[in-house]
């Protein structure tokens, strides 16, 4: 379990404990500096100065990673240290697997799923059609990744990915159609998946998939360590991909699945979070189940208005089935204020917003002459980083794109994007990874560079430029009702129907 701070501080100068979990502030949704303290599952508390929080929880946060490193160091001082710090690197770090069962921890929200890793290995001996033995590579919160062997040891050159099942088979079999999608259209180099299993009622109890394991290391394991042309060369191949992605079109919005009738690909209900059980993990009401049922909500979405506010109808679809827990929620966000009338702000605020949706920019085609009006969409990567880079760390040859899970089908002024590790350290649609401000100014312009002599990049850069104060409304959006309970986020909204109504298609410029 990541060890979060027990106090939160951000500009509106709010400290809750589920603010620190959440890594932003609910109620102004602001990234937060500050001072605060981490305690692992194994009881040690730490004092922590953080350099930066970042919104979503499922970003890194620098203390976690500074408590870990600390954590580390402790192995090397004292006698009897060792076996202290091997049970707090272990919670750190997750769950460890024994020889026939694995723990999602889901980072310590809700109650933890096992999946049998004796069924996995048959899973793996039967396709392979030779006995193998599983080596953990990577894990997280909701997924483990496993290298394949040999029982000799020699690689097969492929790994199994098991996804928990806390979220449902859609999330999955969209990956899959994703991957494959990019595979048969785009030249960009993907791993090529040999079977899947999306039904988490299995022996082995979650859903998992064999892909090829792809030669490199992830882009993010080096990155400060790589010089500059080696960057360079990098940053200048993913542009091209980018600008791959970018010419696949679509008529509608959602999520990419396999058709199963044919051979094709078919836009199907949306894969994002408000449509899940939790939020990024956290559960907002406890032992609900996992609802079979497709929400209405998640589309498909024939128009970019249907699109954009179906977050909010949403959310407020949840809030009319809950409203206690929503009361609830809102009060240990801010005491200060009745949780009623903090709820009633957040409604109509969100209801504006909606209306917001329809004409800022609404199904205006922006930019206005696109080369496909008839299929404004495109394919938008979720939170693509350099951790899904995989690359040759001498030549700075990509060797792969890795982690299609959330891809959707948007907009494609939501589509036409710069990696936010590329962006100024200070821009809204940056990240925390990526080096110095000077060193991202240099990389963003090759990344540019290597864009402008394709035909495709005025179309592009249109969509760039125009759809960024769009984005800031995107970027609300998988907000829940307490980020809308605030009188400045209303006149925020007000102040942009005002400007749509004079200026169909057009941003209002924001104040930097």
């Amino acid at each position: 379990m990541p060890p979060y701070p027990s106090v939160h501080h951000c500009k509106c100068g709010k400290s809750t404990k589920r603010a620190a979990k959440l890594g932003y502030c609910p109620k102004c949704s602001e990234t937060c500096e500050g001072k605060g303290s981490a305690t692992t599952q194994g009881g040690v508390t730490q004092n922590i100065t953080h350099k930066k929080w970042v919104k979503y929880q499922t970003e890194s946060c620098s203390a976690c990673e500074a408590a870990g490193q600390a954590i580390k160091i402790w192995n090397f001082e004292g006698d009897d240290g060792y076996v202290l710090v091997t049970v707090l690197v272990r919670s750190h770090m997750g769950d460890l697997d024994d020889d026939r069962m694995s723990t999602f921890s889901y980072d310590g929200d809700g109650e933890p799923d096992s999946f049998s890793l004796a069924e996995l290995q048959s899973v793996v001996d039967l396709h392979f059609l030779t006995s193998c033995k599983l080596e953990k590579l990577a894990e997280g919160g909701y997924h483990k990744v496993y290298d394949i062997l040999r029982l000799d040891g020699v690689s097969l050159d492929a790994v199994v990915r098991v996804a928990s099942p806390a979220f449902p088979k859609d999330k999955l079999e969209s990956e899959v159609a994703t991957c494959k999608m990019i595979a048969a259209f785009t030249n960009i180099p993907v791993p090529r998946i040999h079977a899947w299993n999306s039904d988490a009622s299995s022996p082995v109890g979650a859903e998992y998939m064999i892909l090829d394991k792809i030669k490199g290391i992830p882009a993010s394991h080096s990155w400060g360590d790589l010089s500059e042309e080696v960057k360079k060369t990098v940053v200048s191949q993913i542009a091209r991909y980018f600008l791959e992605i970018f010419s696949l079109r679509f008529e509608s919005a959602g999520s990419l699945y396999l058709s199963p009738l044919s051979p094709q690909f078919l836009v199907g209900p949306i894969i994002s979070t408000p449509f899940y059980r939790a939020l990024d993990g956290v559960v907002r009401v406890l032992g609900a189940p996992i609802s079979k049922n497709v929400d209405p909500n998640r589309g498909p979405f024939s128009t970019v208005t249907e699109y954009l506010s179906s977050n909010l109808r949403a959310e407020l679809d949840f809030i009319s089935n809950h409203r206690s827990d929503v009361l609830s929620e809102l009060h240990e966000c801010d005491t200060t204020e009745p949780a009623e009338s903090q709820l009633e702000l957040g409604e109509r605020v969100m209801r504006k917003a909606i209306n917001l949706c329809s004409v800022y920019p609404g199904d205006t085609l922006v930019p206005a002459n696109i080369t496909t009006p008839r299929k404004p969409f495109s394919l938008k990567l979720d939170d693509f980083r350099l951790s899904n880079v995989m690359i040759d760390t001498d030549s700075g040859r990509v060797t792969g794109f890795i982690d299609f899970e959330a891809a959707t089908i948007a907009p494609l002024w939501e589509c036409a994007v710069i990696p936010r590790w590329l962006q100024d350290a200070d821009d809204p649609e940056s990240s925390y990874e990526g080096g110095t401000s000077e060193e991202r100014n240099v990389l963003r312009a090759a990344f540019l560079s290597a864009m402008e002599g394709s035909s495709r990049y005025p179309e592009w850069r249109e969509a760039y430029d125009m759809g960024r104060p769009f984005r800031r409304l995107t970027d609300l959006l998988c907000f829940q009702v307490s980020v809308w309970a605030s009188n400045d986020r209303e006149t925020w909204v007000d102040e942009r129907l005002e400007w749509a109504e004079t200026h169909p298609g057009i941003g209002l410029p924001e104040q930097t």
